[in-house]
């Protein structure tokens, strides 16, 4: 009874472990995209609206060390719904020990998936203004 018992919880056990890997797609095709922001006031396509099912894995930006308070928004509308967005402040950042001392976000990790369509953009109105690089990795099933 004990040995059918633990054979029914290995059962499960392994179930439990495999669903997450079913959540997301293993045959997704990567994509890389990046973009800068550098014009006062404006608003500029770090994915542009992609029709198709996918993953955006992570965010990264690199600003530079004159940022003056120069911040960014990402804006993220997924398929078709409102947007939604958080702001990356430079001052929060971990900042370059040599070279030009840039202020660097690392890979912030998303996780957003999309059945649909996605658009990812990056804003500055109100945020200051200086060249600020900005990458995304992410990708279509």
């Amino acid at each position: 009874m004990k040995t059918r018992n633990l054979k029914q919880l290995g059962w499960v056990l392994a179930l439990c472990l495999l669903l997450p890997a079913a959540a997301h797609a293993g045959n997704e095709t990567p994509k890389y995209s990046i973009a800068t922001i550098s014009v006062a006031n404006s608003t500029v396509n770090l994915i542009p609206s992609t029709a198709g099912s996918g993953n955006v894995r992570g965010i990264k930006c690199i600003f530079p060390s004159n940022a003056g308070g120069a911040s960014v928004k990402i804006l993220f509308t997924v398929d078709g719904g409102a947007a939604s967005s958080f702001i990356i402040d430079p001052t929060d950042l971990e900042r370059e020990s040599s070279g030009a001392g840039k202020f660097l976000s690392g890979w912030i990790p998303m996780d957003i998936e999309f059945l649909a369509n996605i658009q990812v953009q990056l804003n500055n109105t109100l945020l200051g203004t200086a060249p600020i690089l900005c990458f995304a990795s992410w990708g279509l099933n």
